[in-house]
């Protein structure tokens, strides 16, 4: 008796783990990555949003978690602060943060930045930027920033997120290139390898060689002019950029011509 064998193609389907495409979609969930509450600090009310490292895993979890500083950047200077008072007006804080990423979700401007981040450095829908070290080191430098004069005429100089030129002076805003610069300088501002803080005071000394001025509105544009030349040509500076781009190349969304 003749044996009839079966013969049939058998089909193999391995899964990866993977996400969905609603998980990639990163405006569906900034409440896993940013924190909000409201503080009273000498009798006035802040805001105070900031992000924090996720446990959830996502496709796009590694990339908050590596840069935590970078996200905050875009969060603090990218997103609305419309409607901060009637948030602060709210006294339970599970409403709050309802309110919160209630008008979050709806930020224009946030969303487009978010969702370009992701495009260009995640899912690669959109090539990545070519930048130069030219265009790093003209953002870079307008963190460092002389604030004033003490009443002996020293120069009072900040590294701060909030308080530089960059509106000043740039009339075209660079999201991720600023993001990148700041969180590079705060990184390494007192580094063992680079200390952007010693660079900032060797420029800082530089500038007591010069006499910039009588009046003081102009003395002061006059150093904050020349902190940007003395800066931009710090060969510290210069490296840390360097160093910190390779470090960070995979999750950024623009690569850097070398010459």
């Amino acid at each position: 008796m003749k044996k009839s064998i079966l013969t049939g193609l058998i089909w193999i389907i391995i899964t990866l783990p993977g996400f969905t495409q609603k998980e990639c979609l990163i405006t569906e969930h900034y409440e896993d990555f940013i924190t909000v509450e409201k503080t009273t600090i000498n009798e006035k009310n802040y805001l105070i949003k900031r992000i924090v490292e996720t446990d959830k895993k996502s496709c796009f979890s590694d990339l908050i978690n590596n840069n935590t500083t970078f996200i905050d950047y875009l969060l603090t200077n990218f997103s609305s602060n419309a409607n901060f008072q009637n948030l602060l007006s709210l006294t339970d804080s599970i409403a709050l943060r309802k309110a919160y990423f209630l008008d979050l979700k709806k930020d224009s401007v946030f969303n487009s930045v978010m969702t370009e981040l992701i495009a260009k450095s995640i899912s690669k829908e959109i090539p990545k930027d070519t930048v130069s070290m030219d265009n790093l080191l003209n953002i870079a430098v307008k963190y460092f920033s002389i604030v004033g004069l003490t009443e002996e005429g020293y120069y009072s100089g900040k590294v701060c997120v909030g308080l530089n030129d960059i509106k000043k002076t740039e009339k075209e805003r660079k999201p991720f290139i600023e993001a990148f610069c700041f969180s590079s300088i705060l990184e390494h501002y007192q580094s063992e390898e680079y200390s952007m803080y010693d660079e900032f005071v060797k420029a800082i000394k530089e500038l007591y060689k010069v006499n910039l001025g009588i009046d003081r509105e102009e003395k002061l544009l006059r150093a904050q002019g020349a902190m940007y030349l003395l800066m931009r040509n710090s060969e510290n500076l210069n490296k840390m950029l360097a160093s910190e781009y390779e470090s960070n190349k995979d999750y950024l969304p623009f690569i850097l011509k070398t010459n």
